[in-house]
């Protein structure tokens, strides 16, 4: 795999949220209670700074619910050269001096943007009434907002819906994780032969990777490559052929019209999207094991 075309390392903190939101990719609710210790993450950001020195973006679930480990991670990310960000979907906002003054904990051991959630899925937030403030404010600290708002999916729109504008942070909602079994009853469905390639992810040249509550290294939200607990990301890095990956090599080569072809499994209800078809074949009983 070559680390040169990385341009972001997602690092999920919990699986502990303030909300179950429907579309959410990592299943993250109030009942979540894993934390990634603390000297792992530490180990993962020095690896990473050796890997390749690009953006960290500090996830969850809600990560400012353990607003300590988060500062100092902040923090220890910066030292190392990496380019510090965090993902929350904002709940302690409750005002703009609030904002301000958290904010500048974490700017002032490095952190460099911000990504805040907004939009229909995360429902009323607390700083819907100033949130047109937020960025300036951010902004006089040196750090960059970003607002993640992600839209409804036209139910007739076709599979290829996502390819023009693809981005992770706006644009219409992907089904995967929680999405692909809460968000799919009204939508159109389209056949296994629609789905012969993933438009989105190169497993030889990544552009982002994803480590997730459970420390398991993953090219897409759930879909894991291997155990960071156990392998090196330099051991990873160095040794990872896909041809060893079965369902992995199956995406990469033809989509899920391959993938399911090699589990053998039919296509009978269809598929909303590729996400959608994706991950559905690799949480189904022909996938357990593999």
């Amino acid at each position: 795999m070559n680390a040169s075309s990385l341009e972001t390392w997602y690092l999920q903190l919990t699986d502990r949220c303030t909300n179950a939101c429907p579309h959410c990719f990592s299943s993250c609710s109030p009942a979540g209670r894993a934390v990634v210790p603390f000297a792992l993450v530490r180990k993962w950001i020095h690896h990473m700074s050796v890997i390749a020195a690009k953006r960290i973006v500090f996830t969850g679930g809600e990560p400012f619910l353990y607003f300590p480990m988060l500062r100092n991670l902040v923090h220890e990310a910066a030292t190392r050269n990496l380019w510090p960000a965090v993902w929350t979907n904002g709940y302690w906002i409750t005002g703009t001096e609030e904002f301000r003054l958290t904010l500048r904990y974490l700017a002032d051991v490095g952190l460099k943007q911000m990504i805040l959630s907004d939009d229909a899925y995360h429902g009323v937030t607390t700083f819907s009434a100033f949130a047109d403030q937020l960025a300036p404010l951010a902004a006089e600290l040196g750090v960059d907002l970003r607002w993640a708002r992600i839209e409804p999916k036209n139910p007739s729109a076709p599979p290829d819906y996502l390819f023009a504008d693809h981005h992770v942070l706006a644009g219409p909602l992907m089904f995967r994780g929680r999405a692909a079994m809460e968000c799919t009853a009204h939508q159109m469905r389209w056949s296994l032969a629609d789905f012969d390639a993933c438009p989105f992810l190169s497993f030889e040249s990544p552009k982002s990777l994803y480590i997730d509550v459970r420390g398991f290294l993953n090219i897409c939200p759930g879909f894991p490559l291997a155990d960071m607990k156990i392998v090196s990301l330099k051991k990873f890095f160095m040794d990872f052929e896909l041809e060893k990956h079965s369902v992995a090599h199956a995406i990469a080569t033809g989509g899920p019209a391959r993938l399911a072809a090699q589990l053998g499994v039919a296509d009978e209800d269809g598929f909303v999207d590729f996400c959608h078809a994706c991950w559905a074949l690799r949480h189904g009983p022909s996938t357990q094991g593999r």
